[in-house]
């Protein structure tokens, strides 16, 4: 008993320093850049790691309280399923972040119709299976945790099949790309590490609590894998190299108009004398803009002209 309870202390404990960890650097690849994409990161970082504390160590606290309970065998299992669904939002939004992620790393957005249904989607499936389970039409079988950690590790793998596709569909805007230092073979590793954990946490209770806790080690380190690729690619010797503002246009794709209105915004010009000065619409100078907001992963023209003297060291 004692050996069990020592055992699980240290998973705890390493699992919170992992934890730590991938928020850590989520959080100085933020600082760092600033931009948009990172705060993404950081946010699925948080959550992810919240639901797995909520849920694991939430459920495995929950067993040994009960233990020592005179709780009925149907009622722990209930509960088993309960506890995890309760923190299924946590799962849900750091599976949006990782999606939203992904697609704007490749320049894209994820649509309205996405957002709108994504989210939704999520909740009915949940109360359906809390309806479900309640009426009985769904039988809890005697290992209550297997059940439900097969459940989440199947719906989580079709979320991560969905974090890869951006990566090989072909895109234009892949300066953000080459920032977080993502392609298709870093985030095949990363896929890789989530097949490992999948198999491994499907039958996680196999030779009872050690390798549990095995286990648990393996499902936190490997969801370790993403922030850990982008800040060893922003630890590169070149990372801090100042480049010249043809080198920064060719690092974000940015095209010959492109690089001119850059220029003039960096100049301080506005939209309406830009367009005076290069002789086009106003219209046409917003839509450059866009453009070059998405390259860029900026929001503002203050941030643009902030990136362009960070990464050439013009004043």
């Amino acid at each position: 008993m004692w050996f069990k309870i020592l055992a699980y202390t240290i998973t705890f404990i390493i699992s919170a320093g992992i934890s730590a960890l991938g928020v850590m650097l989520a959080y100085q690849q933020y600082q760092q850049n600033r931009k948009p994409i990172f705060t993404t990161l950081l946010y699925q970082q948080i959550f992810l790691f919240s639901f797995l504390f909520y849920g694991v160590w939430g459920n495995i606290s929950l067993r040994m309280i009960i233990a020592d309970l005179n709780v009925s065998d149907a009622l722990s299992a209930k509960l088993a399923v309960f506890i995890p669904i309760i923190g299924i939002p946590f799962m849900v939004v750091s599976w949006f972040m990782l999606l939203k992620f992904a697609n704007n790393c490749n320049g894209r957005r994820l649509t309205k119709t996405f957002i709108f249904t994504f989210f939704p989607t999520f909740v009915v499936l949940a109360f359906a299976l809390v309806f479900l389970i309640q009426k009985e039409y769904i039988q809890v079988p005697e290992n209550a945790d297997l059940f439900v950690v097969r459940i989440l590790v199947l719906l989580n793998l079709i979320v991560q099949l969905f974090f890869l596709l951006p990566f090989f569909r072909k895109t234009k805007n892949a300066g953000l790309l080459k920032e977080t230092g993502l392609d298709k073979n870093r985030v095949l590793i990363i896929f890789g590490g989530t097949v490992l954990y999948s198999g491994v946490m499907f039958f996680f209770n196999q030779f009872g609590y050690i390798s549990t806790c095995i286990a648990l080690v393996v499902l936190f380190a490997s969801n370790l894998v993403l922030p850990a690729i982008i800040r060893y690619k922003n630890q590169s010797p070149n990372e801090n190299e100042n480049m010249d503002f043809q080198s920064f246009c060719s690092f974000y794709e940015i095209s010959k108009r492109e690089a001119e209105i850059i220029q003039e915004i960096c100049s301080g010009k506005s939209n309406k004398a830009i367009a005076d000065k290069l002789f086009i619409t106003l219209q046409t100078v917003k839509d450059h803009n866009h453009r070059i907001f998405t390259k860029t992963g900026v929001k503002s023209r203050v941030q643009l002209a902030n990136l362009v003297r960070e990464k050439t060291g013009e004043n």
